[in-house]
């Protein structure tokens, strides 16, 4: 799905068999760090959405607003849940950066549409491991977190989407004296699955003849 157009979705994770767990990975081009400071170059950053039922959208329109005011960079983990909105950001902020990343969250998140939300702060170590947060927050934080590469990271030219297309070889074949790769035998179909269906259509056509 697109949320944005300032957001790639690189990844979305439904709702497990309870109708809890969604989340959606996003990621976008970044010129900070992690800790608010100027980067020197250009940059990805992939970060975490954790969805209470139906995806809030309001919480893009807060990310499009962290973008524009360069504070979104911290952050790894998003969750909207009655009223709060849990930022968790990296460890490695701290001091006046942190100071000043907690203040402008509190503010557009008082500004959300609709209602007004507070905002709970957790370090990316601790998150989904105490009481804080909600149950949802509490049960699935971790786990994506862990299973999810999230976090800050130089763009190179690896990271083309279309790369392997162009890849020489599916461009210009192998290399002489190279085989190409065998294909996979066919899947026979099961004895008898479509056998008289495909005996009666032999019969028909074999009592077709040509028209000259």
């Amino acid at each position: 799905m697109i949320y944005s157009r300032l957001l790639y979705t690189e990844h979305e994770q439904p709702h497990n068999d309870d109708g809890e767990g969604a989340y959606t990975i996003f990621s976008t081009q970044q010129l900070f760090g992690a800790d608010c400071v100027p980067l020197g170059d250009m940059s990805v950053q992939k970060f975490a959405v954790l969805w209470e039922g139906q995806p809030d959208t309001r919480v893009i329109d807060l990310i499009e607003q962290s973008i524009m005011l360069t504070i979104l960079s911290p952050v790894k983990l998003l969750n909207a849940s009655k009223g709060t909105l849990v930022v968790v950001h990296d460890s490695k902020l701290v001091g006046e950066n942190y100071k000043l990343f907690c203040l402008v969250w509190e503010k557009i998140a008082a500004g959300v549409m609709y209602d007004e939300w507070t905002v709970l702060f957790v370090r990316d170590t601790g998150a989904g491991l105490g009481l804080v947060g909600g149950r949802i927050f509490r049960e699935f934080a971790r786990g994506i977190l862990d299973s999810n590469e999230i976090g800050i990271v130089e763009f190179t030219p690896d990271m083309f989407l279309f790369k392997n297309e162009w890849a020489p070889e599916n461009i210009f074949g192998p290399p002489p004296g190279e085989e190409p790769e065998a294909e996979p035998e066919r899947t026979q179909h099961a004895p008898g699955l479509f056998d008289e269906d495909l005996d009666s259509w032999r019969e028909s056509a074999a009592g077709l003849k040509p028209v000259l």
